[in-house]
């Protein structure tokens, strides 16, 4: 009996998590397309990999390798559209779902742990701006290992299992290799589980669970590293991921960091339930109230810690905290726990599991119907039917695809990267969109990309202008500035000017934009 009601939870948190990502996640088939520009990056990166071309030497990104691999399984399930990333979401958040239900069941009941897993969902699709983040998938990758260090340390007489080891060296190479400074999650919880393994003297088992997180780590490292030393790209897989990216996450003195993270504090309110109220509970009052091993609680405290100062100390974006949502939930955890003595009488919420659920699930909607991301107004809207609201690039996609086979070069950074996606265009050269990375940092790209406008290796051109300008962009750079680039000689002799249309852009915090397409001439 008590198996078969824990399935029917595990039941309604996949109906839940389906249901959500559903309405929620621009990844649904409920909308047409998700327009916001680092998914199709990721996903037109995994494209040109699926179709032969090899990562950071003939298609560009300065992300993390692992991310085009989660990408290019979503493009082999549906290679036209975001369906297949759409079932490997529903796949990552049902596993974020079990697993944090599972560690609020060590110290709550069912019911308890089922009610308080839910609204945590509401607070990422709060910041979550369209769906298919690396952050997403890194905050599900730390639930499993959050639900892991907290079973190991509330056994009676722990023996940490190397198969749980294991799955921490799967998780912590898979983020390594994705977003390589949000591993600090993982650095003090680890180090506590070594070091509890140390003081009770279990020599033999410490040396096992080092070989079994190695092992854990070649599960995704081999692949990863076989792709890229197979497709010589190695070494500049190096160059981008590692040393392109401490150059450009660049920090400035001590003091400067101290004043940042000072200041940032005040973003933890993007999204102030989990964020700050919750994150705070979390943090500073379930570790010293009801955890009582010292290795234990050192080290949920201090990956925190840690983990605030990885994410807030360099430049940031507003869907950068996802990651720190994680402590969001042990705060519901604590939360529960304080209310459980004033609530004696949980009979009735036993016996209607199936009623809670409908309500909260109602109130869920009806509570993320009206946020920015969620424009349900999109959907049913096909062909000559669509609205503005329902595909903003639908004007660019009309006229890129009256030519047979098109191809593209994206010179802006935004909605524009959706075209690859919607016209089903696979990359044919390597900077075929513009990662946000200044020309003064790293003029290579704009350079490249010049080249191939004087060579005409695209049939069409994107300018993109802001308004106002976001800063990805040196304003005083003639090659750099839309408005200048559009008098370009080397692009006013290769192509013409076809199309403009401005757009209110709903993803990227409500900027307009405007666009230039460009056709090759004859």
């Amino acid at each position: 009996m008590e198996k078969s009601s824990e399935k029917n939870i595990f039941l309604l948190l996949f109906i839940y998590i389906v249901s959500t990502l559903f309405i929620c996640s621009k990844m649904s088939p409920l909308y047409i397309t998700n327009e916001w520009a680092d998914p199709n990056i990721y996903f037109n990166v995994a494209k040109g990999m699926v179709n032969g071309k090899a990562l950071y030497t003939e298609i560009f990104d300065h992300k993390g390798p692992f991310i085009f691999f989660i990408y290019a399984t979503g493009y082999i399930i549906s290679n036209t559209n975001f369906f297949g990333m759409y079932l490997v979401e529903i796949l990552f958040w049902y596993l974020l779902a079990i697993s944090l239900y599972l560690s609020a069941r060590l110290y709550l009941n069912k019911v308890s742990s089922f009610l308080i897993t839910l609204p945590f969902f509401v607070c990422i699709v709060k910041i979550m701006k369209a769906g298919g983040s690396a952050e997403e998938f890194i905050l599900c990758m730390e639930g499993i290992s959050l639900y892991l260090y907290l079973k190991y340390f509330k056994m009676e007489n722990p023996v940490h299992k190397p198969k749980y080891m294991f799955i921490h060296g799967i998780l912590v190479t898979a983020v390594m290799l994705t977003k390589i400074n949000l591993i600090a999650f993982w650095f003090f919880p680890l180090l506590a589980i070594f070091l509890n393994i140390l003081y009770h003297k279990e020599f033999k088992n410490f040396y096992i669970n080092i070989i079994a997180f190695i092992l854990g780590s070649l599960v995704i490292a081999i692949p990863v590293i076989g792709y890229l030393y197979t497709h010589n790209c190695l070494e500049e897989a190096y160059k981008i991921y590692i040393e392109l990216n401490s150059a450009y996450a660049k920090l400035g003195s001590p003091r400067k960091i101290f004043f940042r993270l000072l200041g940032r504090i005040l973003y933890l309110f993007l999204e102030p339930t989990c964020l700050f109220l919750l994150g705070f509970m979390g943090i500073f009052l379930f570790p010293f109230k009801y955890i009582n091993n010292l290795f234990e609680r050192w080290g949920l405290f201090l990956a925190a810690i840690i983990l605030y100062i990885a994410i807030f100390m360099g430049k940031f974006q507003y869907y950068y905290p996802i990651p720190f949502l994680i402590f969001g939930f042990v705060g519901f955890i604590y939360l529960g726990l304080f209310l459980k003595k004033y609530i004696n009488n949980v009979n009735f919420y036993s016996n209607k599991p199936y009623i809670i659920f409908i309500l909260f699930f109602l109130f869920t909607s009806a509570g993320i119907s009206g946020l920015d991301n969620t424009r349900v107004e999109a959907w049913i809207l096909k062909d000559d039917n669509y609205g503005r609201k329902a595909l903003m690039t639908m004007r660019l996609k009309k006229e890129i695809m009256k030519e047979k086979n098109p191809t593209l070069l994206n010179l802006g950074f935004g909605l524009a990267n959706n075209l690859f996606t919607t016209c089903n265009i696979v990359p044919n050269i390597k900077y075929f969109v513009t990662p946000n990375l200044s020309y003064k940092f790293y003029p290579q790209m704009r350079d490249e990309q010049l080249q191939y406008i004087k060579d005409k290796k695209t049939d069409f051109v994107i300018i993109q202008q802001y308004i106002p300008g976001n800063g990805y962009y040196d304003d005083k750079n003639p090659i750099e500035v839309a408005q200048k680039l559009k008098y370009n000689p080397i692009l006013l002799e290769n192509y013409k000017l076809i199309l403009t249309d401005s757009i209110i852009n709903c993803i990227d915090e409500r900027s307009v934009d405007i666009y230039f397409l460009y056709k090759k001439k004859k």
